[in-house]
């Protein structure tokens, strides 16, 4: 179990980390500019996902390209595609609940309970992270399971 914990440790938390910089700078950005909850939670959530899967993507083809280097192949458009198969695969239900729905409700509540824009909003990233990583690794687990190269 260790394992497979490091391994999801080292899969999401490099990208979580990155989105939850981008989220936290631009809710503040937006809140202090506009004064605006609802605006802010919306971009603060359209940035998480940008920032997220933008991260997750590119050290996906990163790693196809070199394997796909020692096995002597080429890098191409069906891999590419298989690349975004697995992600939509791996995080397809849990991304469209959690932008949606999760995030930007907690995003808007949150902060407004706390009294703290972001406080609030690094306390909701992190509830709708829980909620979003469980359904997103046992689609990654299964994906590994059914779907191959």
């Amino acid at each position: 179990m260790n394992l497979k914990v490091e391994e999801w440790i080292r899969r999401y938390l490099p990208a979580n980390l990155f989105c939850t910089a981008c989220i936290l700078i631009v809710s503040y950005i937006t809140f202090n500019a506009t004064n605006d909850r609802v605006l802010t939670a919306f971009l603060s959530s359209i940035t998480g996902t940008a920032c997220y899967y933008g991260f997750i993507l590119i050290r996906d083809v990163i790693k196809t390209i070199k394997k796909h280097r020692l096995e002597s192949k080429k890098y191409s458009f069906i891999s590419f595609s298989k690349n975004v198969r697995d992600m939509i695969v791996e995080f397809g239900f849990s991304e469209v609940a959690d932008t949606f729905i999760v995030a930007p409700a907690f995003m808007y509540f949150f902060p407004l309970i706390i009294g703290d824009i972001v406080i609030g909003t690094f306390a909701a990233k992190f509830l709708s992270d829980v909620i979003f990583y469980t359904f997103a690794i046992i689609a990654y687990e299964l994906r590994k399971k059914h779907l191959s190269d």
